[in-house]
């Protein structure tokens, strides 16, 4: 059976998508890269999953950027997560659509509660750090070459 290559590339701006990457990294034992530090390589990617937190429905544009900037592709895949304060985070679509743009396939997506103001506190917690994981172990099953 062939191994997937995968990373997971994010954006985070209070720490709590970071937490979530790192999760879903851990469990796939792939990279994250936090693209506020460096500009991840991704020409050797099976999978490449990115995720944002939910700003007011945006993400930040240097994720943008980064998404715009990937070669066009026809047989990669992609899954996208997100933290939001609501129950429907609208970057979950935005990046979506980033990617099919790309040509990836996006396989799946995720999302947990992140803090929003005074809402949230304490997310996200371990339970949804599982969750992630689990996110993560479904797409090892369906991505299988």
């Amino acid at each position: 059976m062939q191994t997937m290559e995968s990373i997971v590339v994010y954006f985070s701006r209070g720490g709590k998508t970071r937490k979530v990457a790192e999760a879903i990294a851990q469990e796939l034992g792939c990279k994250s890269v936090d693209i506020k530090k460096e500009t991840p390589e991704v020409s050797g990617v099976d999978m490449l999953l990115v995720g944002s937190g939910n700003y007011v429905g945006k993400t930040d544009k240097s994720l943008l950027t980064f998404l715009k900037t990937l070669q066009p592709s026809s047989n990669k895949k992609a899954a996208v997560f997100a933290t939001s304060g609501g129950p429907n985070p609208n970057v979950i679509s935005v990046l979506q659509r980033a990617l099919e743009a790309k040509g990836y396939e996006v396989v799946s997506s995720f999302k947990c509660r992140g803090r929003f103001l005074f809402s949230n506190r304490g997310h996200p917690n371990e339970e949804d750090l599982k969750n992630a994981k689990v996110f993560a172990r479904t797409l090892k099953k369906t991505t299988r070459a």
